[in-house]
């Protein structure tokens, strides 16, 4: 079937920052500035669909994020979904596609190749939004459950007045001894609780500490770094499920 795509309206469309090559009989290949990390560039075609322009990349997003990671959990699925969902973009058979036009051409094409730049990393960005909701769950924790027992919780409490040093969260319920929450999921968070300690400690300051680690973060912490947080902190849980069902008591305890 003979190609009848207007290639010069959407050359201008792109003012020119664009170029066609023959991909196969029906299809061509988009060749934009839009790059993966290893230099290659997006596989992005164009082609006609049922009368319509159609951007597709004939499956092989979906084929290079196989190389990293596998679509092979119900979580990692549906954050599949949402970027595919939330830019426009279609998913035939692991084929991505979006209709187009010659007047949309430009907005489309940015649109698509962000959801191809997303897919791509996906394994980064689900790694970024499960440590980032940790903290998030965290917070909805102390805020939540731990709330309903302690009434004066802060959050970014800085317990010194030195700016550098700042608890995510404090129950000052205790005044003469408060309780500093601190979320650790790599070696600065680590080191930056440690500081932390050790400032409130050699200033006298009467305290208990806490660690609560983040285990879903890809983020290693080095030994050493490990090791100045446990001389330093009081109680450390080595994940967010270990603190919620443990923190109440222990906090009781501290509080009594």
């Amino acid at each position: 079937m003979a190609i009848s795509i207007q290639t010069d309206a959407l050359v201008a469309a792109m003012n020119g920052k664009i170029a066609f090559e023959e991909a196969s009989p029906d299809a061509l290949r988009i060749l934009a500035p839009f790059f993966h990390e290893d230099g290659d560039m997006y596989d992005m075609f164009i082609r006609e669909e049922a009368g319509k322009l159609q951007i597709c990349d004939f499956g092989m997003t979906l084929m290079r994020l196989s190389y990293k990671t596998d679509l092979d959990t119900d979580g990692k699925q549906k954050f599949f979904s949402k970027i595919v969902l939330n830019n426009g973009v279609e998913n035939e058979g692991g084929n991505l596609t979006m209709f187009t036009t010659y007047e949309t051409f430009f907005t489309d094409l940015m649109q698509y190749q962000i959801a191809v730049s997303k897919v791509s990393n996906l394994d980064v960005l689900k790694r970024e939004l499960i440590s980032n909701m940790f903290f998030e769950q965290l917070s909805a924790f102390v805020s939540g459950q731990l709330g309903k027992t302690y009434k004066n919780i802060r959050q970014h409490f800085q317990p010194t007045n030195e700016s550098g040093y700042v608890v995510d969260f404090a129950i000052l319920d205790k005044q003469e001894k408060p309780i500093y929450i601190m979320a650790v999921k790599d070696s600065l968070s680590a080191l930056r609780a440690t500081s932390l300690c050790l400032r409130v400690s050699n200033l006298g300051l009467n305290h208990t500490s806490i660690a609560v680690h983040d285990n879903t973060s890809t983020s290693s912490i080095a030994k050493r770094d490990q090791d100045a947080l446990t001389n330093a902190v009081d109680k450390q849980y080595t994940s967010l499920m270990d603190f919620e069902s443990q923190a109440e008591n222990f906090i009781s305890r501290q509080i009594a």
